[in-house]
């Protein structure tokens, strides 16, 4: 135990720091010490590392010319695991190497896919800061990521993906899009965003409802408003004949029927 310890310090001395990014070891040094770390120079090595969150035998693995983007039985990249694990500091590593946050599962989620629907956020933060990340990306029931961050009014991540190029009509399975989301949360500022951004103000689902009904039925008065401002069509009828005052009046949102009512 001794010796292997002498030889491992003695390893670290001489390639310098291991985990610093900027320093890179030899090949055949590296895959000296990820031997002394305890793993195979393989991928199932290369995945067991990052499931253990070592950093040093994670940047060897790099070092020693392991494919960063190497995919299990399931399609998942290192990069997907550790997304959909919260593991931070794992991201971060591998995105500074060059990790393809755009590999796709085979449930065709990405890494970005896996935070999201996760809600790890500070590792959907990550992801979103690299060049060539695909904003359209989706996680359960087909949701885009823009859907999701819409749905929880989260105002600082829909302003990024829009940034980003993000689809702003793209729809989930149910077809809801971001907009049907941004109305039911009502938080005015995310749903005028979407819609300078061209969002589709009468967008329907699969069973006919509209942004407009959802902003009834949870009596979101304000994104209503806007909602009506920016075109909304408070005729409309979803795919049992209600309109957007119907909705509002089986919630009792008494204040919405009466501005609906004026507005068909």
């Amino acid at each position: 135990m001794q010796k292997i310890t002498l030889c491992l310090l003695t390893l670290l001395v001489l390639t310098g720091c291991v985990n610093s990014v900027s320093q890179k070891a030899t090949p055949e040094t590296a895959q000296n010490l990820i031997k002394l770390r305890g793993y195979e120079f393989n991928e199932p090595g290369f995945f067991a590392a990052a499931q253990a969150r070592d950093q040093m035998a994670i940047n060897a693995f790099i070092d020693a010319g392991i494919n960063i983007n190497a995919q299990d039985g399931d399609g998942r990249t290192v990069l997907n695991y550790a997304s959909a694990r919260g593991h931070l500091d794992v991201v971060t590593a591998l995105v500074a190497h060059g990790a393809d946050p755009n590999v796709r599962d085979k449930r065709a989620y990405t890494a970005l896919s896996h935070a999201v629907e996760a809600k790890y956020d500070d590792v959907a933060d990550v992801l979103l800061d690299r060049p060539g990340l695909d904003p359209n990306c989706r996680g359960l029931n087909a949701r885009p990521v823009l859907v999701a961050y819409a749905w929880r009014n989260d105002k600082r991540r829909v302003e990024k993906l829009l940034a980003r190029g993000a689809n702003v009509n793209a729809p989930d399975a149910d077809g809801d899009t971001p907009l049907h989301g941004a109305a039911q949360g009502g938080d005015v500022e995310i749903v005028r965003m979407l819609l300078d951004k061209g969002a589709n103000v009468n967008a329907k689902n699969k069973v006919g409802g509209t942004p407009l009904m959802w902003a009834a039925v949870y009596g979101n008065h304000d994104a209503a408003q806007l909602l009506l401002n920016r075109g909304a069509d408070a005729s409309a009828k979803d795919a049992e004949g209600n309109t957007a005052a119907d909705w509002a009046a089986r919630n009792n949102r008494d204040e919405l029927v009466q501005l609906l009512k004026r507005k068909r």
